[in-house]
Order: structure tokens, then sequence, then C-alpha cells
């Protein structure tokens, strides 16, 4: 579906802002070509390892698959599938997976948070907001690296979930832990058919950060734009 299905949520009833992260909070496009230096010069100097590239892009396009089949038991689903396609154990797609998708690239994720974001977080904290993060991977240890703080933690892994998006499990849950009504819980992403799709599932307002200028109400292009915008909940 279109950014266009998605309306601008009335702020005053607003209890929770939920946060997908990646490609919301920080810019993947610097991160990626980032890594993607990493992992050449590292494969240069050990070609007998060039095997990671492969073992990385099955486990995305892996991953992908899951969230269109809404599948259960993703937890392991996410390394046996691309294990089997491989040839090797899910151990190692794992290994591969955590060093390099998990562990390397947190040391870049600050200089790739997008302006604004702090802001957004701070005001919405001082305008009584529970702030949560939603996340399709492990999220806690980015938010660290990002400096950015929230209230509550959810993402696709966690067994009370178990799906991907654009499965409502997860925003739902969300909605739980905060005591609060789907309408009152507004979501934060990047993709329509995987946020904007979830959001409406689960009966909550979303709004979708696009790169360049907003394309409808329900879009905007840069955190700053939001402060005004974010006034009390009377």
């Amino acid at each position: 579906m279109s950014p266009l299905s998605t309306s601008a949520p009335d702020w005053r009833d607003i209890r929770v802002v939920v946060f997908d992260v990646d490609g919301t909070l920080y810019d993947q496009g610097p991160l990626r070509r980032q890594m993607a230096q990493e992992i050449l010069l590292y494969c240069l100097a050990r070609p007998w390892k060039m095997s990671l590239v492969r073992t990385i892009q099955e486990f995305r396009r892996i991953r992908e698959q899951l969230a269109e089949e809404e599948a259960d038991s993703i937890l392991r689903a996410q390394f046996e599938r691309p294990a089997s396609r491989l040839g090797v154990s899910p151990a190692e797609v794992e290994t591969v997976v955590e060093e390099w998708m998990f562990e390397r690239p947190l040391r870049h994720l600050r200089a790739c948070r997008y302006e604004g974001a702090a802001e957004l977080f701070s005001r919405l904290k001082e305008t009584g907001r529970t702030v949560a993060a939603f996340s399709d991977y492990p999220a806690s240890r980015k938010l660290q690296a990002l400096e950015l703080e929230t209230d509550l933690v959810v993402t696709a892994m966690d067994p009370e979930v178990d799906r991907f998006k654009p499965h409502p499990a997860g925003l739902l849950r969300v909605v739980e832990l905060a005591g609060a009504e789907p309408a009152q819980v507004l979501l934060i992403g990047d993709r329509d058919e995987r946020d904007g799709e979830c959001a409406r599932r689960a009966g909550c307002p979303c709004l979708l950060k696009v790169a360049g200028a907003p394309t409808g109400p329900g879009t905007f292009a840069d955190y700053r734009q939001l402060l005004s915008s974010v006034g009390s909940r009377d």
C-alpha cells in the first residue's frame, strides 16, 4: 500500500510512541557502505572467508521470506533455513550474523543517527508519553549505541511475539505492556509494507519516515519537523 493510506495522528490522543529501529532511527545507507567496505577488506585479506557474504545475503533473504509467510518459530528458522540452503550448520550462520550484522555495526550507529531523533525522544518524555521500540532485529544494544533510551523494548524474537512485521503481534504486545488502547499507540517506521501494514492491522496510527519530501499527511522526512507538532496530552 502507499504511504498515503496512513493519516497524520492527533497528538492529543497519543499516549505511547513506538519506534521501529533500522532505517527509522538511523540512516542505513552510510552504515551499509561502511560495512561493505569492512567486509571487502576482511575478505581480501582472507579469501577463504568469502562465503560470509553469501551467508549474510541468504540470511536477509530468508528473513524477508519468513515475514511474508508470517511464519512462527522464527528464532530457529532464521538460521536453520539459510543453513540448509548453504550446506552449513545453523550455528555457523548464527556466528557470521552475530559478528557482521549485530556486533561490528554497533560502533558506527551513533554517526548514522538521524538528526532530531534524540530531541524528539526528550520532547515525548517531557509531555508524559511512553517511548517504546519495536524491531524485527535485536534492539537493546542498538539503542544503547544510538544513545537513545526507551521505556519499553519489544522484538519479533520475544517468545510472546514470534512473528515478523507486518504481523501485528509485536505491536499489540507493546499496546498490552503499556496498558493503552491501540488508537493511543503511534508507530513510527519507514516501510509501509511492513510498519504501515502492521499498524493498520493492530488498529494503531502510524507515521512513516521517508527520504526527500513528505508524500502525504502520514509521512515526514525530518524528526525536527515533528518537534513543534508534539503538544501535551490535554
